[in-house]
């Protein structure tokens, strides 16, 4: 009963990969997660996730984990997450959500960057 519910997601992600990459994305593993959320007396409550999962950039849009979000906008689209680089190149991505935010930090382990 279960078996077909995940074959059909694991199908969706697959296509929503092979869409990615076969526009020329680069891809990044990241090693942890951070979600901000912003309360009604205006403070910040943060919680940190220890979880894992895949980037994958392309010229205008991110796709972690099979989601996709916007970070150069055309005219009429909003920004959906923002890219954020040092010295040594992408150190995260943070995904601008309804209820608050979502940071996603890169893993830079050797083997961990692909191409």
């Amino acid at each position: 009963m279960l078996r077909p519910i995940l074959l059909i997601i694991a199908g969706a992600l697959s296509v929503a990969l092979y869409r990615m990459l076969s526009r020329g994305g680069k891809t990044y593993a990241y090693a942890r997660a951070q979600s901000i959320s912003f309360l009604s007396d205006g403070s910040e409550h943060v919680v940190q996730e220890e979880s894992s999962g895949s980037i994958i950039i392309t010229n205008k849009t991110v796709m972690i984990d099979g989601l996709e979000y916007i970070f150069k906008p055309s005219e009429n689209e909003p920004v959906q997450a923002l890219l954020d680089f040092d010295e040594s190149g992408l150190r995260s991505v943070k995904v601008l959500l309804p209820e608050g935010e979502k940071q996603y930090f890169i893993d830079r382990t050797p083997g961990a960057t692909a191409a």
